[in-house]
């Protein structure tokens, strides 16, 4: 069922990426856009699919035997229901618990509504039901049900495999708008949108976190809570006390390479330079280890962490790193 899951939330995706749009609002615009769309959580990420699909790290890295396969797989999967993995403009995600699992995802691209329902409706393998909500069409995807059974099983009493239902939900804002996850975190959306609920935009710890870094390819904000911060602790490993950090947020840019930057925002400055400390003596014992360590890798590893930054400022700890291409060409052979 999770297998089925997957596949209808990346079709819907994909098929409303079919057709390639032009719109005058910038990919930060659009990302700002669906998060109004978006109900209140404690993770939230924008992502400019157009941007990453189109860059040179991209172009080469798809080219990699286990990327290569990977990406064939999915194309294999959502084929089942006669489409193809195409460009999508841009996709914002939010999670409303502490992990992260069953998101709330709304993207923007373009798409032709009907030919998505009819290529779903036509799948045996599926079954697609709907009902109003706030009058919205609320679209509900789950297995079909299996055939009963026959000839010697029947005749020996034996039941038909039965099927635990699946919970993948979508509907559509506007042409260019659409909105998967659960049926209720789906409702959800659709309540913000109504004004009956915040959205996660109007968080304003998150928002302002995330607008930090507007022209991101791929932009994040984490609300820590407590609960959170004590499931990064270990035994054994010398890991900060990550209870002082109220919020993390940064972007990952991609070109030919990736750069990535983080902040860890603390409750006081004394907080932020234990932290700090405690991260780059980490860092410090993993250069050690892999220095020792024969396996051309784990050399490039290595070689990568050379670009990896920790500094205390007042209350935050910046961290940032620079990962050529030829890392990933490295560690993916």
């Amino acid at each position: 069922m999770k297998k089925l899951t997957f596949i209808i939330m990346l079709a819907v995706v994909v098929l409303m990426a079919g057709s390639r749009v032009t719109t005058a609002r910038t990919d930060a615009q659009a990302g700002t856009d669906l998060l109004q769309l978006l109900p209140d959580g404690n993770i939230v990420a924008v992502i400019d699919i157009q941007r990453m699909t189109t860059s040179s790290l991209w172009a080469t890295l798809s080219t990699q035997p286990k990327v290569k396969s990977t990406l064939d797989k999915m194309q294999s999967d959502i084929s089942e229901i006669g489409v193809s993995l195409s460009d999508i403009q841009t996709v914002a995600l939010v999670f409303a618990g502490k992990d992260l699992s069953g998101p709330t995802v709304a993207v923007t691209g373009g798409f032709d509504q009907t030919a998505l329902l009819n290529h779903l409706r036509s799948n045996q393998k599926i079954k697609l039901t709907s009902e109003k909500y706030k009058n919205y069409d609320v679209y509900k995807v789950d297995s079909a049900p299996p055939p009963p059974a026959s000839g010697d099983a029947a005749k020996a009493g034996v039941p038909a495999p039965q099927r635990k239902p699946d919970d993948t939900s979508f509907f559509f804002y506007d042409s260019k708008t659409a909105v998967v996850g659960s049926a209720a975190s789906v409702r959800a959306s659709v309540d913000t949108k109504s004004g009956s609920r915040p959205s996660v935009a109007q968080n304003a710890k998150l928002a302002e976190a995330i607008a930090q870094n507007a022209s991101a390819v791929i932009r994040f904000a984490i609300n820590l809570t407590p609960s959170m911060a004590s499931g990064l602790s270990s035994s054994q490993l010398p890991i900060p006390d990550f209870s002082s950090v109220n919020l993390v947020f940064g972007a990952i840019d991609v070109a030919s390479g990736v750069d990535v930057n983080a902040t860890l925002r603390n409750d006081t400055a004394d907080h932020a330079k234990s932290v700090a400390e405690r991260l780059n003596g980490l860092l410090m014992m993993v250069k050690g280890y892999l220095t020792s360590v024969s396996d051309p890798k784990m050399s490039a590893v290595s070689e990568a962490l050379k670009s990896v930054s920790i500094v205390g400022n007042d209350i935050d700890v910046k961290i940032t790193a620079s990962l050529p291409q030829e890392f990933f060409v490295q560690v993916l052979k």
